[in-house]
């Protein structure tokens, strides 16, 4: 059967089986005549003929063209995977070659908000490590990347609560009054180390105390509110320019995809964040365009 006529069956079924509106089947069928066309100018191919590779490469020429949005790219890559889907489940073809593509990449856009990796190295670097306050703030940034706490649960740790000669860190109270035990990265570990010889108290003491407004440490033993983090966050968010206003709940979605992309498990990351089941986790994991590629390559590989 020639491209036309399966990408006809294809609109067919979205339209009938799925109920798709109108709108969506003219995105649906734009981007299927956008990638039959990449495929027969760039691959010489038909659409039966791709493989994960043809994938990456259509991916790398959208991104090059730098006149398309990440947010595009998904939306297109969406299609590709339930197009192939719908090839393979009904025979079309014997194997799927956007099979490794998670259905994640079909989450409407304005539900990704997380950090890239490297916007949130820039983050970090934008806090002042020499003074006590910056370095206070620092490890606030770097554990909510690091481990996905709550807000509430960074602001409740005490030094007993972390391990650092075993690299572990105990949420006591989570939600539900549900206990957790989460693993250091040597990144965090080294951070928290670092901070902790700046820091005095016994094992009771908070982790993270409130300065006054003058720098001084005079509110030394009173804990860290979870109104004050959020105003940290958002400000060395605005410091390096970010577009997208940050909060400590945005370092929650950023753990979640982060290490999705590193190749952990949803049911993993579900214990991670103390989550009940994984349907609430899936809300947390977000797609970017390289995590995509890295899903098309592993597949490739194996």
């Amino acid at each position: 059967m020639d491209t036309n006529s399966l990408v006809a069956e294809y609109l067919e079924y979205l339209e009938h089986s799925c109920g798709f509106a109108i709108r969506t089947l003219k995105v649906h069928k734009r981007v299927c005549n956008i990638w039959d066309q990449f495929l027969s100018t760039k691959a010489s191919k038909q659409l039966v003929g791709a493989t994960p590779a043809d994938i990456i490469d259509y991916i790398d020429s959208r991104q090059q063209s730098g006149k398309i949005k990440n947010a595009t790219i998904s939306r297109e890559l969406c299609v590709i995977r339930t197009l192939y889907a719908y090839l393979f489940d009904y025979q079309k073809m014997t194997s799927n070659p956007a099979a490794s593509l998670p259905e994640l990449i079909c989450e409407p856009p304005e539900e990704k908000v997380y950090l890239t990796v490297d916007e949130c190295f820039d983050l970090l670097k934008a806090f002042n490590t020499d003074e006590l306050i910056g370095l206070r703030d620092y490890t606030i940034a770097a554990l909510f990347w690091s481990t996905g706490l709550r807000n509430g649960e960074l602001c409740a740790l005490n030094w007993r609560d972390i391990d650092l000669e075993e690299g572990t860190l105990l949420v006591r109270k989570g939600k539900g009054g549900k206990q957790r035990q989460l693993f250091l990265n040597d990144r965090i570990w080294k951070d928290l180390i670092r901070y902790r010889q700046q820091m005095q108290g016994d094992e009771y003491s908070q982790v993270f105390y409130a300065f006054s407004k003058n720098g001084s440490s005079s509110k030394k033993h009173a804990r860290l509110s979870q109104s004050r983090v959020v105003e940290i966050i958002r400000k060395h968010g605005q410091v390096i320019g970010l577009k997208k206003a940050i909060n400590p709940l945005t370092f929650r979605h950023t753990f979640a995809t982060h290490m999705h992309e590193a190749g952990v498990g949803i049911q993993d990351i579900k214990e991670m964040l103390g989550h009940d089941d994984e349907t609430e986790t899936t809300i947390y994991v977000h797609i970017s365009i390289d995590g995509a590629k890295r899903f098309l390559n592993d597949h490739i590989a194996n």
